[in-house]
C-alpha cells in the first residue's frame, strides 16, 4: 500500500493508469449480392401482392358500370344502320334518307365504341356485336326504334357528365331529327 491512508478506499484515478482507448469507428455494413436479391423478390412479392388485393375491389368501377351503360346504345345504333341498308333499296321514296340514316347510326356506333374503349376496353366487345332483330325491317319499325333511341340517350345524357353528356345528347337530337325530319 503505498501511501495511501489505512481505511481508505482508493479513488478511480488512484486505483489504476486507466487510459481512455478510443472507440473504433465502425462503417455501415455493405450488402452482399444475395441479400440484395433477397431484398428484392421480396420487393417484389409484396407489390404483387399489393396489387391483388387492390385487385379484389367490392365491384365494378363507376368507369365500368358507365361503359356498360353505353353497350345498349351502341348496339342499338349498330342494328340500326343495318335496317336502314336493308330498308333502303325496298323504300325507294326513302332511299336518300335511309343511306343518311345509315351513315349517321353508324357514326353513332363508332363514337359509342370509342367512349366505351375508353371507359372500360372489355366491355367494347359487347358493344361490337349488334343483336340481329326477329322482326321484319320496316319504315314504322325503324322509326320507333330510332324514337326509343333518342328518349335513351336523352336519359342517358341527364346522368352522366362531360364528355359522354355531350355524346349522347348529340346522339338524342340526331335520332329526334332523323326520324322526324329525314323519315316524314
Amino acid at each position: 500500500m503505498t501511501g495511501r491512508a489505512p481505511g481508505r478506499t482508493p479513488r478511480l484515478a488512484e486505483s489504476a493508469d486507466v487510459t481512455a482507448a478510443p472507440l473504433p469507428r465502425s462503417r455501415p455494413p455493405v450488402p452482399n449480392r444475395r441479400a440484395v436479391l433477397r431484398g428484392g423478390a421480396g420487393l417484389t412479392l409484396a407489390v404483387a401482392a399489393g396489387s391483388a388485393v387492390a385487385a379484389c375491389t367490392s365491384g365494378p368501377s363507376d368507369r365500368q358500370l358507365a361503359a356498360e351503360s353505353l353497350v345498349p346504345l351502341a348496339q342499338s345504333a349498330a342494328r340500326q344502320e343495318q335496317q336502314a341498308q336493308q330498308l333502303a333499296p325496298r323504300e325507294t321514296a326513302y332511299t336518300a334518307a335511309l343511306q343518311q340514316v345509315a351513315t349517321e347510326r353508324g357514326e353513332h356506333a363508332q363514337a359509342l365504341v370509342d367512349e366505351i374503349n375508353r371507359l372500360h376496353s372489355p366491355a367494347a366487345a359487347q358493344a361490337s356485336t349488334a343483336p340481329g332483330g326477329t322482326d321484319p325491317v320496316t319504315l314504322d319499325v325503324l322509326r320507333a326504334e330510332l324514337e326509343t333511341a333518342a328518349r335513351l340517350a336523352a336519359a342517358g345524357a341527364v346522368d352522366a357528365d362531360g364528355f359522354r353528356a355531350g355524346l349522347l345528347g348529340s346522339i338524342s337530337a340526331s335520332c329526334a331529327t332523323l326520324r322526324e325530319v329525314q323519315l316524314a
